[in-house]
């Protein structure tokens, strides 16, 4: 603020300032300026406080200082001291003259330090006494803290003081500040206060104890880092109990997500994404993902990347803030779901906080809470939980969260009353896997002691990423980071052997792990019994059944060892019934598959062993009608497939011949349960190694009837039936456009050499959003024999065909001749010239790229470009390349560039040129004064900020040959753009996007508003 002095001050509202007493001048005009706010405002004084004890005044401004109903304003909270003890970690903000630069420019300083109420408690004042060295005096004499005065003094989320002076005698190592509590017993200050707040100051004693959160913190975080940056994975050395660890940091694979439940508008390419760019800026977020998808791997990574603060730009807005991972599974079991101060505790973390340190947190927004598995809630909990989660956010609101869950456990906008970005884990294509792969190896490898083993396990690699292209029923079980780990150790285990379905694979993976573990190790009974493979599945199966019928992922361990001692009566060879807990110990510590989240729970290692061994346990009590009822659910969907694989020939029709039936009878009262029902008997097929003919007729044809799926939902629906769903598609001839959609989309989620085969089908279909669906399929299958088998038949005329990666960028010459490329992310300049020369491109679009510079990569050699996008390219200052391009457009979206750095255009024979985004400068239609004349620009696209009256004459100028104007114009103020010296151009679009925009000489464009009209300001 700017008075008889210049000084700082704190905003209690959009107009109401707190600022120092001593500032204010008898004649001057007092002013204010909020950084990033409106340029100075003169204010006008409401009160002031005793000269002599309260150094402090309360100004209003005469317009709003900032955006009216900005989320800047909170309720403030004020905060008093009843003791002399020290309070520490107390901080201030204000515009002291030290920090000054570039001939006495303001620049904020954040003194910190700690309160020594003692020492100003005679003059009723508060001592702030700085940490660190303090600066030295200026050259003038004066203090290097004038300009602090009025600067709001915080302790954790509390005003409690406000710098006044500083303290003589103490090198300016000191502040002295008035307290805040003497303000608000004043009647004038509290008056005006609530007049213009709605609502009298609140005052709260703060706790006179030593705050250790700092020191916590610290331990916290590096306890988070420890404790989940290691995962748990399959078939390396077990010999020792460390080597089943994987460190996160080598295990993490960044997979990719879509945008909402997964499935994409028909004839939409989805936005498809790695992790970090898709979340990109998301503080909520709602992730889905089936059942070992990379969820809770995802975030633990998230977790440990915020607990050392190591995310990359990308994530940046999750960086510096408290992790807490909440896995719903534990917290559910308690009566009430936890409140802050019961998190750690609830989740089992053994840290135990300060007092009020959660709550500090999460009230100054720098908590991440990684709330994981809505699904393995019993489904009457999550409303509870959802509520649970609301009241979070609304005590909360600048909380980060990301919660999990699988696809179909909550509905589409479960949470989108708070604001949260849903995204779906894709499935992961043939370059994640190939790395998933190669990372798996190089992890036994750096635990193999023996050079024979590494040479082995460099055999075994090589044997698997040779053979998993070519055996598609494998190649499709490895969609998952859990799959790929089990068939890297089950082929690793059996020397080379690779099992065939995925029935085959579970039941290896359970001999592994039940037995062979202890076998090769030559372990003898270490829980004082043993137990065989067969008694080891009778108990497990039985444990997972229970868990399955009473809707639990996690038990209580005194309750499994209770059931464990009714089962125990009828297994007499194995141990008697009072032996119950040691049996329980040995399954848990031995088994593989049981793990304690607690000391006092148990759960199995992944649901999906949970619902193998309960499908079977099912099949054996003969539960097939029960089995069946719960078809409809989607947390039995695996496990009604899985009964289908483990039951015999007449158990395994009977079983199916319910589910027609049942999916029939639903048919009458909702269409998607019997969907869901016929497509869950189709899908269960893969497991039925033998079948009645005539049940397997009437469960395929109830799936044809579902055939070609009308819409994205149904067509990822129709993908979980798996590969029998690819013979029953048809080709293109006599489709609708969106049934052709609806196929591709269904043959992308599939996958495999099968659906290549169905694709190349759609390559030449006249609709543009089939072809544009097929295009985006790309990654999603091996990159060469799709733009071999796909791409090269692909008709892509009117068509962009998206690069992603290196891979995509070498292999794109495959396609034969493409007219439109869009380049995504940081592909190396050179391979995008090249490839764009390869194919003939002539308009290419690179977006999100970091590494492009300058654009003489593409005027080296010739090319075909007639149309060239930059979206979001930061880094590119040097246009001089595009004078020798040829280009007819120009187009800049999201750019960091001035208008001026264009000089090299008025070489160009003709162009059209559109700016939008960052590249807008607020008062750009007044053009800035270094602009080239460019005679050769006939189209103009800018996207405009306007902070004030302006006008287009100089368009005229720097234009000449303008033909065409489009402009979107949006305004925080309301101003007047003054459209009159347009006449000239023959065609003027005008687009208001946002704010109160007033036109004059309206008459000569074409206007459109996005919202109601400004009144006109005279």
């Amino acid at each position: 603020m700017f008075g008889a002095r210049q000084g700082s001050g704190f905003l209690l509202s959009e107009r109401l300032v707190l600022t120092a007493r001593h500032l204010l001048g008898e004649d001057e005009t007092t002013t204010v300026a909020v950084p990033g706010g409106r340029p100075r405002i003169a204010c006008r004084t409401l009160w002031v406080g005793d000269a002599d004890a309260d150094d402090a005044a309360l100004l209003l401004a005469d317009e709003f200082l900032v955006t009216p109903g900005s989320t800047l304003f909170e309720t403030v909270r004020f905060g008093r001291i009843d003791s002399i003890t020290a309070l520490l970690e107390c901080h201030s903000l204000g515009f002291p003259r030290v920090q000054r630069y570039d001939g006495q420019k303001l620049s904020m300083e954040q003194f910190r330090g700690t309160i020594k109420p003692g020492s100003g408690i005679l003059r009723g004042e508060y001592v702030i006494e700085g940490t660190g060295t303090p600066p030295a005096a200026l050259e003038d004499g004066g203090s290097p803290w004038a300009g602090m005065s009025g600067a709001p003094v915080f302790s954790g989320g509390f005003l409690i003081g406000m710098v006044a002076k500083d303290a003589a005698g103490w090198q300016h190592s000191r502040l002295n500040a008035v307290p805040l509590e003497r303000l608000l017993d004043t009647t004038g200050f509290a008056e005006i206060y609530r007049v213009h707040i709605g609502e009298p100051p609140q005052c709260t004693t703060l706790r006179q104890v030593p705050d250790n959160s700092p020191q916590f913190e610290d331990r916290y975080r590096a306890y988070v880092a420890e404790a989940f940056g290691e995962l748990t994975i399959f078939g390396l050395d077990f010999s020792r109990s460390e080597h089943a660890q994987w460190p996160l940091d080598s295990a993490y694979l960044s997979l990719e997500l879509v945008p909402g439940h997964g499935e994409s508008e028909v004839g939409a390419a989805p936005e498809r994404g790695r992790v970090e760019t898709s979340l990109r800026g998301q503080r909520r977020v709602l992730l889905r993902g089936t059942a070992g998808s990379g969820k809770t791997t995802l975030v633990q990574w998230l977790a440990v990347n915020a607990a050392r603060d190591s995310f990359s730009e990308q994530l940046s807005h999750f960086g510096g803030r408290v992790p807490v991972v909440l896995p719903l599974r534990t917290l559910v079991r308690g009566a009430a779901l936890p409140t802050p101060a019961e998190f750690l505790s609830a989740a089992g973390h053994p840290l135990s906080p300060p007092e009020g340190w959660m709550d500090g947190v999460l009230t100054e927004g720098r908590g991440l809470l990684l709330v994981d598995g809505v699904d393995e809630m019993p489904e009457v909990d999550r409303a509870r939980t959802k509520d649970w989660l609301l009241k979070l956010l609304t005590a909360y609101p600048h909380t980060a969260v990301v919660v999990t869950t699988r696809p179909t456990a909550v509905d589409d906008g479960w949470l989108s009353r708070k604001d949260f970005a849903e995204f779906q884990l894709l499935p992961m294509n043939q370059r994640d896997v190939t790395s998933f792969v190669r990372r798996w190896h190089t992890a036994a490898r750096s635990i193999t002691p023996k050079v024979s083993g590494r040479n082995e396990l460099d055999s075994y690699e090589q044997q698997l990423l040779s053979a998993l292209p070519r055996k598609q029923d494998l190649a499709r079980l490895a969609t998952n980071p859990l799959m790929c780990a089990m068939i890297c150790a089950l082929h690793r285990d059996r020397r080379g052997f690779l099992p065939e379905s995925r029935m085959t694979l579970y039941g290896a993976a359970l001999t592994m792990l039940l037995v062979r573990r202890d076998a090769e190790r030559a372990v003898r009974a270490p829980e004082g019994l043993s137990l065989s493979e067969e008694a080891q599945q009778k108990i497990l199966q039985e444990i997972a059944y229970w868990m399955i019928r009473n809707e639990i992922a996690e038990a209580e361990q005194r309750d499994v060892v209770d059931l464990i001692a009714r089962l125990l009566p009828a297994m007499p060879r194995v141990t008697a019934p009072n032996n119950a807990a040691r049996v329980f110990r040995f399954l848990l510590h031995r088994s593989g598959l049981l793990r304690a989240p607690t000391t006092q729970t148990m759960d199995f290692i992944h649901r999906t062993f949970l619902d193998y061994l309960g499908a079977r346990a099912a099949i054996e009590a003969q539960d097939i009608n029960l089995v069946a009822a719960h078809a409809h659910e989607p947390q039995w969907e695996d496990i009604v497939r899985m009964a289908v694989g483990h039951a015999r020939d007449g158990e395994r029709a009977a079983l199916l011949t319910k589910l027609v039936e049942l999916g029939d009878a639903a048919a009458e009262k909702s269409h998607d349960i019997s969907a869901r029902i016929h497509l869950l008997a189709a899908a269960s097929l893969e497991h039925a190694t033998s079948l009645d003919p005539g049940v397997r007729r009437e469960v395929e044809r109830r799936a044809a009837a579902l055939i070609p799926p009308q819409n994205g939902e149904e067509a990822a629906r129709l993908s979980q039936a798996g590969p029998l769903v690819l013979d029953l598609l048809p080709g293109p001839e006599g489709l609708s456009e969106q049934e052709a959609s609806g196929v591709v989309r269904t043959a992308q989620l599939i996958g495999g050499e099968h659906a290549l085969q169905v694709l190349r089908e759609y390559a030449e279909h006249p609709a543009i959003s089939v072809r544009a669906m097929l295009a985006s399929a790309w990654s999603s299958f091996d990159t060469t024999n799709f733009a071999e088998l796909v791409l090269a038949r692909l008709v892509t005329t009117d068509l962009s065909i998206w690069v992603y990666s290196a891979e995509q960028l070498a292999a794109l010459h495959l396609a034969g001749v493409v007219p439109h490329v869009t380049f995504h992310g940081d592909l190396s300049p050179e391979g995008i010239a090249s490839a764009a020369r390869a194919v003939g491109a002539e308009g290419i679009t690179i977006s999100d790229n970091s590494q492009l510079r300058n654009l003489g990569t593409f005027a080296e050699r010739p090319t075909s470009l007639t149309n060239l996008t930059l979206d979001s390219c930061h880094e590119v200052t040097d246009y001089s390349g595009v004078a020798g391009l040829g280009l007819k457009r120009l187009s800049l979206y999201g750019v960091y560039v001035s208008l001026s750095a264009l000089g090299s255009l008025t070489d160009l024979p003709a162009l059209e040129l559109t700016m939008l985004g960052d590249s807008a400068e607020p008062g750009m239609l007044t053009l800035p004064g270094d602009l080239p004349v460019l005679p050769s620009l006939t189209q103009l696209h800018l996207d405009l900020l306007i902070d004030g009256d302006t006008d287009a004459r100089r368009l005229r100028e720097r234009f000449p040959n303008l033909r065409r104007l489009l402009l979107y114009l949006e305004s925080n103020d309301v101003v007047t753009v003054d459209l009159s010296d347009l006449a000239w151009v023959p065609y003027v679009e005008v687009t208001i996007t946002n704010g109160p925009v007033h036109l004059k000489g309206a008459q000569l464009a074409s206007v459109r508003h996005r919202h109601p009209p400004a009144k006109d300001p005279s």
